[in-house]
């Protein structure tokens, strides 16, 4: 998955009554880039979030109550309730019979995504709203983005246009490498954002000498780690004191838990000889994440919620056992 645009500038509010959708879906736009997110477990908490702030992007899901997301998108539509009735809408759906897809696409969304799903056809779904928005018709019938994938009607189809076509907005983000020349002038309710250079991409192996820090206890995760030759120590501070938890070798993965439940590192981990590992990004694990049923993701909370809970015990234990035998 290329991440070709600067998706930092973009406010978004994802609507879901599951937490563990919602914690995925976050995760996933967070390596995207978007540092503003927002989150309702309903259909009227996610009006009421947007009559409060700007949003430019709703990822919503098809299956709730009381609201529905398809009852949700004609009430935005609608723009009686919240004022922002033209800000792009995406909706998840466990459904992908051709009538639930049109009901979605006659409420007025942008796209329309069957779960399971991967973060990179998320990805791909917001890319295109965002850098090729499409024209929002007003019409007493209708109101939402343009539903025409082509300017013209079929072969063999009545032209029903009564009018020019709309003239496409403009993209609120910009690809990476688009020349100045090419974007279009800026307007007040549509800035087009300047991508920076794409930054180095956290994928492939690393090598750590010996004593180097992999990383520390209370970072957060942003990646694991497969050992692939040499030795990894995992260690707790307890008192000031350095005590050895275990060790990871040849095949062993570590560091996967923060990258799974979103907690801070539970212990740091230091090569004890020369080392390389493969790493493992955020992005590529939690779009296989993604896929794992909402009652597998539960039960795997709750394991490592009591492994982080025994990893502190072990920690306090095997610090009390190392002043005993220092005669402390």
């Amino acid at each position: 998955m290329n991440i070709d645009v600067d998706l930092s500038p973009i406010t978004a509010l994802i609507i879901d009554d599951s937490r563990y959708a919602r914690s995925f879906i976050k995760t996933a736009l967070q390596s995207f880039g978007i540092r503003t997110i927002l989150e309702a477990a309903d259909g009227p908490s996610g009006l009421e979030i947007l009559g409060q702030q700007p949003v430019h992007l709703v990822i919503v899901d098809h299956d709730m109550a009381p609201m529905d997301g398809i009852d949700f998108t004609r009430f935005l539509r609608a723009g009686e309730i919240v004022a922002c009735d033209d800000v792009a809408v995406i909706m998840m759906s466990a459904e992908s019979a051709a009538e639930v897809v049109f009901q979605a696409r006659s409420a007025g969304v942008n796209e329309f995504l069957v779960k399971p799903m991967s973060a990179d056809s998320l990805f791909r779904r917001i890319r295109n709203v965002l850098v090729n928005p499409k024209a929002f018709v007003r019409t007493p019938g209708f109101k939402g983005p343009d539903r025409r994938l082509l300017s013209r009607p079929p072969p063999g189809v009545a032209e029903r246009r009564v009018a020019a076509p709309l003239a496409k907005p403009l993209p609120l983000v910009m690809p990476i490498g688009a020349t100045a020349a090419a974007r279009p002038a800026a307007a007040p309710h549509a800035p087009v954002v300047q991508a920076p250079k794409p930054a180095q991409e956290r994928t492939g192996r690393k090598k750590f000498h010996a004593g180097q820090i992999v990383f520390s206890e209370g970072d957060a995760g942003d990646m694991a780690y497969v050992v692939e030759s040499g030795k990894v120590s995992i260690f707790k501070t307890v008192n000031g004191q350095k005590v050895i938890l275990g060790q990871i070798g040849p095949n062993g993965v570590f560091g996967e838990m923060a990258l799974i439940d979103n907690e801070p590192r539970m212990a740091s981990a230091m090569a004890a000889e020369e080392t390389s590992c493969l790493v493992i990004p955020m992005a590529a694990l939690k779009s296989q994440i993604g896929k794992t049923p909402d009652l597998v993701i539960l039960v795997l909370e709750t394991l490592l919620y009591d492994i982080r809970k025994m990893g502190r015990e072990l920690g306090q234990v095997r610090a009390t056992l190392e002043k005993k035998r220092a005669g402390k």
